[in-house]
């Protein structure tokens, strides 16, 4: 396919998927396809007439992880998806490839010492704000950049999380205090943005700037997940807190103290004929 032809054919799936889905999810899906176009020009094929199989060869290609692998399998599938619902091609050869098992993650919660040292050292309120937003709030770069002063609702916070779902998050105390020194408007304003406000983007960076290598946003979110879980140890009330469509998805982001396993071992009881068992000779190992 002449790099003309593809940049007009991605253009026009954006614009269609950009109808429903978040500017993210768009944005990684096109840059998935725009690979594999240039895996196909390298291998002398076409992203049009590609076939079951060297979607399966590519995917190989995209990374080890199977978390990788799963995103770049269902850009593809959304892909040829609509190119079969707008008569490109009359055949879906994503849609045969074997569904990709991704290990349950394991929950990082930013540390104590590193949110207290980067509330210290953060030069602004609105940064202590964002910081607080995301360990205390357990929200979302992409639901903090947005926040306007009219979100207030009392002790709560309107929040417009994934696919436009709306939930109200209650306000912990010191992030209402933190409130009452900003003025009515974007609590994050910005005038080199249409939108008047941060991108989600700005927001993660400057996240990822205050607490240092290895800790983000996510990990804020982690902590908060944590904490709460750890305190409470109500699931269903956590889900609703970080605004998960899936129980599962809440269960990752919860990291467990499970010191008390060692103790509890411990003292497993035993049964005399078992200790018996255990004491009898062996002639070797």
């Amino acid at each position: 396919m002449l790099q003309n032809d593809f940049e007009t054919l991605i253009s026009e799936f954006r614009i269609w998927y950009s109808t429903y889905a978040a500017a993210g999810t768009v944005n990684n899906r096109v840059r998935y396809i725009t690979r594999l176009d240039h895996w196909c020009t390298d291998h002398e094929l076409s992203v049009i007439t590609a076939t079951m199989q060297d979607l399966s060869a590519w995917l190989l290609t995209v990374g080890e992880s199977p978390s990788t692998r799963k995103n770049a399998a269902d850009a593809a599938k959304v892909f040829y998806k609509w190119a079969v619902s707008t008569r490109r091609i009359t055949h879906n050869p994503a849609k045969e490839l074997p569904t990709i098992r991704v290990p349950r993650g394991i929950p990082r919660p930013t540390p104590d010492t590193v949110l207290t040292e980067a509330l210290e050292k953060a030069p602004r309120l609105r940064d202590v704000l964002m910081l607080m937003l995301a360990s205390y709030g357990g929200l979302r770069a992409k639901e903090i950049a947005p926040l306007h002063t009219n979100d207030i609702r009392g002790d709560m916070l309107r929040i417009v999380g994934k696919g436009g779902h709306v939930r109200h998050v209650p306000i912990h105390p010191l992030i209402r205090q933190l409130l009452d020194y900003f003025p009515t408007g974007f609590l994050f304003p910005s005038t080199k943005n249409f939108t008047g406000h941060y991108l989600p983007e700005s927001i993660s960076q400057r996240l990822n700037d205050l607490l240092g290598p290895g800790w983000s946003g996510h990990t804020l979110r982690h902590y908060c997940a944590t904490r709460f879980f750890a305190q409470y140890r109500d699931i269903h009330a956590l889900q609703e807190l970080l605004g998960h469509v899936q129980l599962s998805t809440t269960m990752i982001y919860t990291h467990v103290d499970n010191s008390h396993l060692q103790q509890q071992v411990q003292n497993l009881a035993t049964t005399p004929a078992l200790e018996r068992s255990l004491s009898r000779p062996r002639t070797s190992i």
